[in-house]
């Protein structure tokens, strides 16, 4: 997972060894020398990420984080604030004014890096609500929902549960919480109970400390909060005895939100809570104005996936991604074998229950950020962005057997062996014409057919 990193500071030392070190791990980097300059690299540039220096002469960085953070084109980049001054209230500033996280110096490299992978994951999942919503108020089916730093109210929606290192503990928290916070707060004492818990009152927010009461494991739980589908989306803060990096490292890279070190002053751990619920608050608004303003438009009625309208008009964004970044992206056309000799020998319903099996299995074996849509009858498309044609080949030979591999059960009992043909194309930013692209997908379709079907092929580059 590569991206870009605009890295803000008047010391031309400081730029240099940030550079280094996150250019050694394959990061984009620009630099900035000062406040100024840094708002106008980070409109003009658009990077994924800003890591800005604190002490600066012209404006410090609490000034320029939450300009950042003001600007409906910079809203949405996560910001890490860099300080030799690592104290709670400095932190405590830092999150009011819009920062998403801290380092000090002189840095960790593993803490520097395991937050910068949290932070660039977290950024490509909004760029992808966000291409998407663009996509939808284009085609005139919702109204924009506001920027990251619109106005969001904090006091609603599902609680905060609190998973301590012992019940004593759990009071405590839960007291300190509720002095301050108008959301409710549950203490639970296992692994098992947080999870039962978590299915019954979905919490908008998991604190977890590292080691759990009854001998839980922390990062156990923070990982099976997000491998399931209904904790996925809510925030979840790690809470780190002693400055223990390597458990903050593996707390972030198993899919925790943040962490927090103890011992902590209850005023950082409100703000860092704060701080992860607007976000999640601006990606369920997201996520809800997608589904409310495409479903009727925009979603196939039978399979639950995209249309073509749908299809045609994030085609657009999707180059216009390629063309930002000198990318590539990889489209596939998708043809269900002798489909009608399905209906023909079983009926419509049998056909649509293949339909609807295949649109699963699809969903199943790609990627989050790709999109699959019906074009019509048995003809499926997907669109893959930052995917090249190692990729692109593995992720249709997947698709291909996770189809091939079991028979689909029909409405009447029995069931029917199903395969299908692939067409791949390759695209880049020198690509203009999506149609273009998408019939050289087609031909490629084509060619899978022609040549025994249950196969994939690619098309020669435009």
């Amino acid at each position: 997972m590569s991206g870009r990193v605009l890295v803000v500071d008047d010391v031309a030392t400081n730029r240099l060894l940030l550079r280094a070190k996150l250019s050694s791990a394959y990061y984009d980097v620009v630099v900035a020398e000062n406040g100024t300059q840094a708002l106008e690299m980070a409109r003009s540039e658009q990077p994924d990420m800003v890591m800005l220096d604190v002490l600066m002469p012209d404006m410090d960085g609490f000034e320029v984080c939450e300009a950042l953070k003001a600007r409906p084109e910079t809203a949405h980049i996560p910001v890490i604030m860099v300080t030799a001054l690592d104290t709670p209230e400095e932190r405590i500033r830092g999150l009011e004014a819009g920062a998403d996280d801290f380092l000090s110096k002189p840095f960790n490299d593993l803490a520097l890096f395991a937050r910068v992978r949290n932070l660039m994951r977290m950024k490509m999942m909004f760029d992808e609500l966000r291409l998407r919503d663009m996509t939808s108020r284009e085609l005139g089916l919702a109204d924009f929902v506001g920027e990251v730093g619109a106005e969001i109210d904090l006091d609603t929606g599902g609680p905060i549960l609190l998973a301590p290192p012992s019940d004593i503990q759990g009071a405590l928290w839960a007291r300190q919480l509720s002095d301050r916070l108008a959301i409710p707060t549950i203490v639970t004492h296992s692994e098992r109970e947080a999870m039962n818990l978590a299915r019954m009152e979905l919490p908008d927010c998991f604190v977890v400390h590292q080691s759990l009461a009854e001998g839980g494991d922390g990062l156990r739980l923070v990982s099976a909060l997000r491998s399931r589908p209904e904790t996925r989306q809510s925030a979840v803060i790690l809470v780190v005895e002693n400055g223990d990096v390597q458990v903050a490292a593996k707390g972030l890279d198993l899919g925790a939100s943040d962490y927090i070190e103890t011992p902590f002053d209850v005023s950082e751990l409100i703000a860092r809570i704060r701080s992860q619920l607007r976000r999640k608050r601006y990606s369920d608004r997201l996520r809800s104005n997608l589904r409310n303003g495409l479903k009727l438009a925009v979603i196939d009625p039978l399979t639950g996936i995209y249309n073509r309208r749908y299809a045609s008009q994030h085609m657009l964004r999707v180059m216009e991604r390629a063309h930002e970044t000198d990318g590539v992206f990889a489209v596939m056309m998708i043809d269900l074998d002798k489909f009608k000799s399905i209906n023909d020998r079983f009926g419509h319903d049998a056909g649509d229950a293949v339909l609807k099996e295949f649109s699963r299995r699809l969903q199943e074996n790609i990627r989050g950020v790709d999109l699959v849509s019906r074009f019509g009858g048995e003809e499926f498309f997907v669109a893959m962005p930052d995917v090249d044609q190692s990729a692109a080949a593995a992720a249709a030979e997947r698709i291909r057997r996770a189809i091939e591999g079991a028979a689909v059960p029909l409405p009447d009992g029995g069931e029917v062996e199903v395969t299908v043909s692939i067409g791949v194309a390759i695209a880049t930013a020198a690509d203009s014409d999506p149609e273009a692209i998408i019939k050289r997908a087609d031909c490629a379709l084509y060619r899978s057919k022609e040549t025994g079907r249950n196969r994939v092929s690619f098309a020669q580059a435009a």
